[in-house]
């Protein structure tokens, strides 16, 4: 306390050193929901998302290898990220990969700049325009349809329709990137924390998991996609009525878990997971009655196979809501 109404605050010398403060200069300040602070070293803080990511390539690395850096650099929260090589020309295939990942994987984002030896990507988008429910919610319809979608082209071999599918899976992964590069940011400052609509860092990491099983759910909607090329004339119709029915209940134990999570809803996850072992059980009973010697055994088995790890990932949902609403049922004495 000094002079009865100011309150002082005594920083570390070495912290200072460190982060070069000099005197006279501001430090922010913010207050976070969990009773903490944070203490930024300058009033606009040394976000990641105002610097520039230098990633150096060389012929020595593939194309796939510069996309994985420039996806780390985006999930990373960095608002530019620019690919340079060092006395020589940007190899074709290097060039053809950003370009493809930039339009087909990252949204928000374009190439503002290109040379022999550079090329600039610019993230145009800084927040999210949704709050994270919303898009949560946009992302499951786009992995549910795709799973109604496999299972009617399944049913009337529709190979054109199976490739619509598979290419609506790039939509999916690319959502679901975008959503975790926003739960980066929302992870290191607070108001983005409050935009998307969250209360506590520690949903972001909760929120990354559910993404990152949708997108395992729309990578399982693509396979039995793909296995539809692979059907020899047509699959028996009682199967099909089956695979049809296991397909209904699994789309209703995902249903049921995005709904537990949304709606903080203990009980209703702890439901799903008494479920997930009824739909589990009728996969099995329906697997051991098809033959290996039967015509497309194998397409079958792939298919229920897939419908099952659908289900297994909307558990892992569902369990998320359980671990976060575990405070609803516990009594205090």
């Amino acid at each position: 306390m000094s002079g009865g109404s100011t309150y002082i605050i005594s920083l570390p010398k070495e912290w200072v050193e460190e982060l070069k403060i000099k005197v006279g200069e501001n430090v922010t300040v913010v207050k976070n929901s969990n009773e903490s602070l944070t203490l930024f070293p300058r009033e606009h803080s040394n976000d990641k998302n105002e610097t520039i990511a230098i990633i150096n390539s060389s012929q020595k690395d593939s194309g796939e290898s510069v996309k994985r850096k420039i996806i780390a650099a985006y999930l990373a929260g960095y608002k530019t990220i620019r690919i340079k090589t060092k006395g020589m020309k940007i190899p074709t295939e290097h060039s053809r990969s950003v370009r493809d990942l930039v339009h087909s994987s990252m949204i928000g984002t374009e190439i503002v700049e290109s040379s022999s030896d550079a090329i600039t990507i610019q993230i145009l988008t800084r927040l999210p325009e949704l709050s994270f429910e919303s898009a949560l919610k946009r992302m499951y319809l786009m992995a549910t349809n795709m799973v109604k979608e496999s299972i009617e082209a399944l049913e009337e071999m529709d190979i054109p329709h199976a490739d619509e599918i598979i290419n609506m899976d790039d939509e999916v992964d690319r959502f679901g990137l975008y959503m975790r590069r926003n739960l980066v940011l929302a992870v290191e400052n607070q108001s983005v924390l409050e935009d998307m609509g969250l209360k506590r860092p520690s949903d972001c990491l909760e929120y990354r998991t559910i993404v990152s099983k949708i997108e395992r759910i729309g990578d399982h909607a693509s396979l039995i996609a793909k296995r539809i090329k692979f059907v020899e004339d047509e699959i028996d119709s009682k199967i099909i009525i089956k695979i049809k029915k296991l397909s209904e209940k699994a789309l209703q134990v995902f249903e049921d878990a995005i709904t537990a999570v949304q709606n903080h809803d203990f009980q209703k996850g702890e439901n799903v997971t008494e479920s997930i072992s009824q739909v589990i059980n009728e996969e099995k009973e329906i697997m051991a009655k098809i033959k290996d010697a039967e015509k497309n055994s194998t397409v079958i088995k792939f298919v229920l196979e897939d419908l099952r790890r659908i289900v297994e990932y909307s558990g892992d949902i569902a369990e998320i809501a359980i671990d976060e609403n575990i405070q609803s049922i516990i009594s205090k004495e």
